[in-house]
């Protein structure tokens, strides 16, 4: 029997011809199908040699090119113009907006006088005002500082202080200190005369100076109440009670000025104090101790950082009570390190 037959009378019994008949169509068709698709994709995707070179020259022009008439906005979300400068200085930004600038770039006055002149050259036009505000055109002038404190020379004192034999260095005493210690204090470095070159110390009512010192303690060895040491005194002292009577030495190194070097290095010099040591001389005069009772000979003249004797008959005016007669006296208290401490 022919092969052909047999096999296509097996495909009708099985019920397979259906799909013997769409391999055939399909083994004709796709061959013919493809052949005719890659024809179309080469006449479309050959681009003239006139148009590639002419889209390259746009493409490379607007690769460079910006537009300068585009919107300077922000836009909307995290889109931003990349050349548009969002930080501006303060001095920038605190420009009035004139147009008329002066040699150093800033807006010119619109409140000059007669004479050309800005306003703010006058020394009433700002009113004693910090914040630099002079209204609308003026120019913003120079912020102050707010310090007045003048600059003035200020004292340097340096002691050698212990045990006969055995001597401390205290460099560049503050004002007020308690020496050795605050918790053994036997004198208070109360400050410097106006002569510059004499130190005042309040001792504590237990030293005893000996009359071998370079000086005396007022108003008497025995009741020693203030020593003035000028530079390269000694005092030779002991301890009231010690009943091993061990001696000690008190030598004033150097009492020297420093000249001011600006206003602000001044207050702080001025400033410069102990707490515990004002502390002491304050309670002690508030309570009524027998504990120096030399500072009520002395005053603080804070402006200059320096002290001043009280003169021995007061001021030489009857007073009404012993609020007036301190009122009448120069300066302030000597525990005070500056004007309402």
């Amino acid at each position: 029997m022919n092969p052909l037959r047999n096999l296509v009378r097996d495909l009708v019994e099985r019920r397979l011809w259906p799909v013997a008949l769409l391999l055939v169509v399909a083994a004709v068709a796709v061959p013919v199908y493809l052949g005719r698709s890659s024809d179309e994709g080469d006449a479309v995707d050959t681009p003239l040699p006139g148009a590639t070179a002419q889209a390259d020259v746009k493409a490379s022009k607007a690769a460079v090119s910006l537009d300068e008439s585009a919107d300077e906005s922000d836009g909307v979300g995290n889109v931003r113009n990349p050349f548009k400068q969002k930080h501006v200085p303060k001095a920038e930004a605190a420009d009035t907006g004139s147009s008329d600038k002066g040699p150093n770039g800033a807006a010119a006055s619109d409140t000059s006088g007669p004479s050309g002149s800005s306003s703010s050259s006058d020394p009433g036009s700002t009113g004693g005002s910090e914040s630099g505000d002079t209204g609308s055109g003026g120019t913003t002038p120079p912020a102050t500082t707010g310090d007045t404190t003048p600059k003035v020379d200020v004292t340097r004192v340096t002691l050698h202080l212990g045990k006969l034999g055995d001597l401390k260095t205290y460099k560049d005493v503050a004002r007020l200190s308690a020496l050795p210690s605050a918790g053994n204090p036997l004198f208070v470095f109360t400050g410097v005369l106006k002569d510059g070159k004499t130190a005042v110390l309040l001792p504590s009512s237990t030293v005893q100076i000996g009359e071998e010192s370079d000086v005396s303690c007022k108003p008497s060895n025995k009741s020693c109440e203030k020593l003035e040491l000028e530079q390269d005194d000694t005092v030779f002292f002991k301890i009231g009670g010690d009943e091993q009577g061990v001696q000690y030495q008190l030598d004033m190194v150097s009492v020297r000025l420093k000249k001011g070097e600006s206003a602000k290095a001044s207050a702080a010099a001025l400033g410069r104090h102990s707490n515990a040591g004002a502390a002491m001389l304050r309670d002690a005069h508030v309570y009524g101790s027998s504990e120096y009772r030399g500072a009520a000979d002395y005053r603080w003249l804070p402006d200059a950082g320096v002290l001043q004797r009280v003169p021995e008959h007061g001021t030489g005016a009857a007073a009404a009570s012993a609020g007036d007669a301190a009122a009448a006296l120069p300066g302030l208290p000597v525990w005070h390190w500056r004007d309402g401490s």
